[in-house]
């Protein structure tokens, strides 16, 4: 392994005693009942964890990525300053906490006690840190004699000082903090202007070595040429700059955020969840009797020529042709960085792409952490049920988190002498500190989130969402149903991915059912392959193609189309032994359905209906009836598409998208455990798709079952030339007034990281009203939540202000998961409510919104699309 020191070799740290006037005076962290923690201790600490991150995450190679992405054409004088400033992003970002106001008043260093300044109540240190940075520098990049390698290290001196001014704040916007720099009221120029006073006595140096702002004006310019000087070729480059400040920041937060740690519990960070061993992992896996089979099957048939498909009629030899079809392609392809693994519903694409991580991690040494994101929470919770088989109670489950707002955090045990201790976990001795930092900082080795939560950490502005960002280098991502993401924002999607995969040695695995070939709608090169050459040998096998038949005679229904498709399955419903399962776009339409069949009292069937509205309880109670017995008729929403394992015989579905006409078939028949039964899908037309699919091209009534041609599609499941229709139509926007062309020259070029968040959001939030319904709730077969204990327990950690911060975290976040069960969401503020908390509000008199248990929203508003 190549040791991180190699890229900081012939850096030479800046000595602080020489640089300041009393630096063994100036404290960074002060804790009772411990000696002050001095600005040299603090610094030197962060720099021994960036080396630390560094050697055990193996970023030199990202490091070399980044500065042969940015310095192309730029000599080794010049890379060498770029590397020195780099460090010194890390080792001076607290200098500014010289602040002797910071000293006085935030440190009660007792040193500064007499110094004060009636003028100035001035005592942060974030942009005094920025300013000396710059002061530090300014002068060694004007020795270099090229103007432009000049005007690009301007560049990256005011890019670094940008992330040392945000070390304890949101990214916003790189052209603000220059214009902070340079305006006379802004805080930058106030500070080497007005308040000098502050810092002089430690720092005696004149920033820039004038006074005003002439020169900060004249650094902005040129680092604003050497901005258009390095971006004016390829608009990519600018998303280099945007990954290159969003890693950085995530670096020196954490070398932050680890050195302050150790100052607090007087130990040293020492975890950070890297892989250190995937044959831990992959033995377990191997040893496992799916995979053992598919090996069988590998070693006596998979290699045979001249075999033929036609009179298979088990689904588990097509799902053993996709797992080593994949994994054989991947073996060809390792130097990818994107691999698309298109199959049907239910040919195992899970299974494939857990043994495709585990191959990549196996085959590339520097990969050493797997991210597997789902679209929904329930996907997460019936993978981590897959997972428990396959991994039961090793080491390596306990190495595996969900990471969520539905999950709790991890807690870890404090590590006693003790060898008897060692497995008694009570309060006292979790060890809150670690247990926040392992998820905040994401360390764990295997780790299942949410297409939401992973967003984040691409794009989101706070602390914690760049927190992960530096765990996530050196990764195997794999995106499950990709294409259930906006389409308004697939070439944003697959441009950044191409950019982080490239630059940050992440190895990206999309998959789905139907998968657009998002590559098109890049001009430039992705290095991307198909994982599944000969899609046509699973998608055209009677065993997935024909397993279901998709039935459109409801379609030419217009009048009255709800009485026609009650009856239509009441009707349906007559057949004994059998589960039905009826899909709805909207709840409105599955509440009303859901009555209308509880009054016709159809025979031999149990009637349940399951939204986005049933609790987590009640969904698994359906769940598991409708997996052990029929007679059931079950209405839903769209909530039943994916991530519930519901396998029906015959299906309705109200039509919307074609990817969910075939997740959907996906619920019908799904185990084809006799060959010689066909489910069957009968699809309606009642609502529109429009609201709840704004700005996506498929819900356009070319696009959709509506058209003759598309049922073609479906039917034979020629989803590429599907999505070739959708592509070219989404092609059209680039040019359009909101589309790619002016998100890169508006948003991303000028590196507005508020911006570029709000265009990368999956979900457009509908609700503005958070309301909390108290009562009794079964969670579970045996636990049972009172709601008004809930919201005081909440109250009650959100009112302690003596117990330890990390603690504090943890407990609210396990108090938040409960406080879920009863928060609804709606656009209404007219409600009566009893107290609140900022946006949430507490109503206890709630028993008129719940009909046996379930809530009734149209007893509450009567919104629509809810």
């Amino acid at each position: 392994m190549v040791q991180s020191v190699n890229y900081f070799i012939n850096t030479k740290r800046v000595d602080l005693n020489s640089l300041l006037s009393d630096a063994d005076k100036v404290h960074a962290h002060v804790m009772d009942g411990k000696p002050p923690e001095t600005l040299e201790e603090h610094s030197n600490r962060c720099i021994g964890y960036l080396h630390k991150i560094i050697d055990r995450k193996q970023l030199e190679n990202v490091f070399i990525n980044l500065e042969n992405r940015l310095l192309e054409k730029v000599g080794e004088e010049s890379r060498q300053l770029y590397r020195d400033m780099l460090y010194h992003t890390i080792y001076f970002h607290d200098i500014g906490k010289i602040n002797f106001n910071f000293q006085r008043i935030k440190m009660k260093n007792k040193f500064y006690s007499e110094i004060y300044d009636d003028d100035c109540n001035n005592s942060n240190h974030s942009m005094l840190s920025a300013l000396i940075y710059i002061n530090e520098f300014f002068r060694r990049i004007g020795n270099i004699n090229d103007a432009d390698e000049r005007n690009l290290l301007f560049l990256f001196l005011l890019l670094n000082a940008y992330m040392i001014s945000k070390h304890h704040g949101n990214l916003d916007c790189f052209e603000l903090f220059t214009r902070k720099l340079t305006e006379s009221d802004g805080e930058g120029t106030l500070l080497y202007t007005e308040q000098t006073e502050l810092f002089q006595r430690n720092y005696p140096e004149k920033i820039l070595g004038v006074g005003p702002n002439k020169r900060m004006i004249k650094i902005v310019e040129l680092a604003d040429k050497g901005k258009k000087f390095l971006c004016e070729e390829k608009d990519e480059v600018s998303i280099a700059l945007y990954i290159y400040e969003r890693f950085v920041i995530s670096l020196l937060l954490a070398c932050d955020y680890y050195a302050t740690t150790e100052f607090k519990n007087q130990k040293e960070v020492d975890d950070f969840g890297e892989i250190q061993d995937i044959e831990a992992f992959y033995k377990i896996f191997k040893a496992s009797p799916i995979y053992q089979n598919i090996r069988s099957y590998e070693t006596k048939v998979y290699y045979q020529t001249g075999k033929s498909y036609d009179a298979v009629k088990d689904m588990n030899i097509f799902r053993n042709e996709l797992f080593l079809d994949a994994e054989k392609m991947l073996l060809r392809n390792l130097a990818c960085t994107i691999f698309y693994l298109e199959a049907p519903t239910g040919a195992g694409k899970s299974m494939v792409s857990f043994n495709l991580a585990f191959k990549l991690v196996e085959q590339a040494p520097a990969i050493n952490k797997i991210f597997y994101v789902y679209p929904f929470n329930t996907l997460i919770e019936q993978n981590m049920e897959s997972l428990s088989k396959i991994f039961g109670n090793s080491d390596q489950m306990k190495n595996i988190a969900v990471i969520n707002s539905l999950v709790p955090i991890k807690t870890m045990p404090k590590v006693k002498n003790s060898q008897e201790d060692s497995d008694v976990i009570n309060t006292e001795n979790i060890d809150y500190t670690k247990s926040l930092l392992d998820r905040q900082f994401l360390h764990y080795p295997f780790i299942l989130t949410t297409h939401v939560s992973m967003f984040r950490f691409l794009f989101g502005t706070g602390k914690e969402d760049l927190f992960p960002l530096s765990q996530i280098v050196n990764s195997v991502i794999i995106f499950d149903e990709i294409q259930s993401y906006k389409n308004s924002i697939w070439k944003e999607i697959i441009t950044f991915l191409n950019q982080y995969a490239q630059l940050l040695n992440i190895k990206v695995i999309i998959m789905s059912a139907t998968l657009p070939n998002l590559s098109k709608l890049v001009g430039t090169e992705i290095d991307a392959v198909n994982l599944i050459e000969d899609k046509n040998k699973f998608f055209q096998h009677p065993i997935f193609k024909n397993r279901v038949k998709a039935d459109f005679s409801l379609l030419d229904i217009t009048n009255d189309v709800m009485y026609h498709v009650i009856k239509h399955a009441a009707k349906c419903s007559e057949k004994d032994n059998i589960n039905l399962l009826m899909e709805f776009i909207y709840r409105s339409s599955a509440d009303e359905a859901y009555a209308r069949f509880c009054n016709m009292e159809i025979k031999n069937k149990d009637i349940m209906l399951l939204t986005g509205e049933s609790s987590a309880y009640e969904r698994k109670q359906i769940v598991k009836a409708f997996k052990e017995r029929k007679n059931i008729l079950l209405v839903a929403t769209q909530v039943v598409e994916a991530g519930i394992d519901l396998d029906a015989d015959f299906g309705y579905k109200d039509i919307s998208l074609l990817d969910s006409e075939e997740q959907f078939l996906g619920r019908v028949n799904r185990h084809f455990s006799d060959a010689e039964k066909i489910g069957i899908v009968y699809f309606f037309n009642l609502d529109s798709a429009e609201a709840l699919y704004r700005g996506d091209v498929r819900k356009e009534p070319a696009h959709t079952l509506v058209d003759e041609k598309i049922r073609t599609l479906f039917v034979n499941k020629d989803f590429d030339v599907y999505y070739e229709r959708i592509l070219a139509y989404l092609l059209k926007r680039v040019n359009s007034a909101d589309g790619f062309n002016e998100f890169m020259n508006n948003d991303v070029n000028p590196l507005n990281f508020k911006s570029i968040a709000e265009r990368m959001n999956l979900i457009d939030e509908q609700y503005q009203y958070s309301i909390f319904l108290s009562r009794d709730l079964w969670i579970s077969d045996s636990e049972m939540l009172h709601g008004e204990e809930v919201w005081n327990n909440y109250v009650g950690l959100l009112e302690d202000t003596k117990m330890d911060y990390a603690e504090k975290r943890i407990k609210l976040q396990e108090a938040s998961i409960q406080l879920n069960y009863f928060i609804y969401k709606t656009r209404k503020n007219d409600f009566p409510y009893e107290k609140h908390i900022g946006d949430l509000y507490y109503l206890s008199d709630v028993d008129q919104y719940f009909e046996d248990g379930r809530f009734v929203r149209k007893n509450f508003d009567n919104d629509l699309f809810t």
